[in-house]
């Protein structure tokens, strides 16, 4: 049975596969047909990406980029074009030009990969909808039935707590977030790993109830998670008795999407031109 993921689209004579890059704040993640893949910005997160498209790829790829962070943009886009048949394609531009898979008008400023994300959720599951991706940043969409984006809430995750005070208490060192055995600690690491998850579940639980109550007229809707650290908060979230589903590719499954349907002249228009190195 076909998939967005089996989508081709000729341009110019040549047969393309689609792509979606989504450059986040810690890592890039790459998703096309069965393949998905996530490099952290370490030192060898280019060479990674290039080898990838130069030497295990079998097909040219029309490459929808997505980017939170700008200071990457141009590194990954300059990275791919060093690599012979790929097209990196704006998906920003993309979706400007295309309100039928989600209107987003009343709200200002709101970021590509949650808009993207959204798109994304609404491959699976009917509007309206709540999309909540856990990341560097928790946010929480909504997504009306005539698809509309009606805005959200954005607050610090698990890792980003974290770093916020260790940066900010004398007492506390850097630590990576490890999911609590406990709602309570016995010593510092595990007050902060309880306090940090009553912190961002409970902030999430609580902002899904407002919004059922004050968007939906008191009626549950679906709840759809993503992002690194959802599995930290999605079986917390059923203990909330709140429901939810958990999407992996949820902000590159928008990008297939808005490239599966865009016309061919947006695709044309969209293409980043070469960069100079």
């Amino acid at each position: 049975m076909a998939t967005l993921y089996d989508t081709t689209i000729e341009m110019n004579g040549v047969e393309y596969g689609i792509c979606g890059i989504d450059v986040g704040n810690s890592r890039v993640k790459i998703h096309h047909d069965d393949v998905f893949l996530s490099f952290p910005y370490d030192k060898e997160w280019k060479k990674n990406v290039q080898h990838h498209f130069r030497d295990h790829t079998t097909r040219r790829y029309l490459i929808g980029l997505s980017s939170v962070n700008p200071k990457q943009t141009t590194a990954i886009v300059k990275v791919i074009q060093r690599c012979p048949g790929h097209l990196v394609v704006n998906a920003h531009s993309l979706l400007m030009r295309n309100e039928k898979l989600l209107s987003f008008g009343a709200v200002e400023h709101a970021g590509i990969d949650r808009l993207l994300g959204t798109i994304g959720a609404m491959n699976d599951v009917k509007p309206p909808l709540i999309t909540v991706d856990c990341g560097t940043a928790v946010t929480i969409n909504v997504i009306s039935k005539e698809r509309v984006f009606l805005g959200g809430m954005i607050f610090a995750g698990f890792t980003t707590q974290l770093f916020g005070l260790a940066k900010q208490t004398a007492a506390i060192p850097e630590m990576k977030f490890v999911a609590p055995a406990d709602a309570i600690g016995i010593n510092t690491q595990q007050c902060l790993m309880a306090g940090v998850t009553s912190s961002v579940v409970g902030g999430i639980a609580h902002a899904i109830r407002n919004i059922f109550a004050t968007q939906f007229k008191g009626k549950p809707v679906p709840v759809v998670l993503t992002g690194g650290e959802a599995s930290h908060v999605i079986e917390r979230l059923g203990a909330e008795s709140i429901e939810a589903t958990y999407h992996q590719h949820m902000v590159t499954d928008g990008i297939l999407s808005i490239l599966a349907s865009a016309p061919m002249i947006d695709v044309q228009d969209s293409v980043i031109g070469k960069i100079l190195t």
